[in-house]
């Protein structure tokens, strides 16, 4: 077993904190649902459970690697390339990419910000390809999409910016 470095500690912790900080927010809108014997708030808690769980298996499978010796690259100028301060910058970008696209869907829609979101995330994980970066968000893009406007009739949402909601209702005529 080898010993944790900080980047694996920040790592951690910074899940850790983000799942005790939304079961904490949970409780605001915990209310009974006469159908549902777990509340308003079962299903967000067990995703909340599900992000410790994988924080504390990656933490794990983290400290079973290769000691940090062995993961040492010459070229990082002394310093582990996994923990440097590009990972620390790749980490918040990958941490903050969901929350942005959570406050522009409101504006912009579900129909124009989704494929975008999904390429940006694929990229900030390495993928550098042109094919898999156009082809693997438009893949998800139009499986959900199908799957939610044509089987479900769920409305996702449509943007209220001027454009965003015009493309998003020229979409869905063309999908049903």
């Amino acid at each position: 077993m080898s010993r944790p470095t900080p980047g694996q500690w920040f790592e951690v912790f910074v899940w850790i904190a983000f799942a005790a900080f939304a079961y904490a927010a949970s409780f605001t809108f915990d209310r009974e649902i006469e159908m549902y014997r777990f509340g308003a708030a079962g299903w967000p808690r067990v995703v909340i459970g599900l992000i410790v769980v994988a924080a504390l298996g990656q933490f794990l499978q983290n400290l079973k690697a290769a000691p940090p010796a062995a993961r040492h690259d010459p070229g990082a100028s002394g310093k582990f390339s996994e923990h440097g301060p590009r990972f620390y910058l790749r980490m918040g970008i990958t941490l903050a990419l969901p929350i942005v696209y959570a406050g522009l869907l409101n504006g912009t829609g579900y129909y124009f910000t989704t494929p975008l979101f999904l390429a940006a995330y694929l990229y900030m994980t390495g993928v550098r390809a042109a094919r898999p970066l156009i082809l693997v968000p438009l893949v998800i893009y139009a499986v959900v999409t199908f799957i939610f406007t044509r089987i479900l009739y769920v409305g996702l949402p449509v943007g209220y910016w001027p454009g965003f909601y015009d493309f998003s209702n020229w979409l869905i005529v063309l999908i049903r």
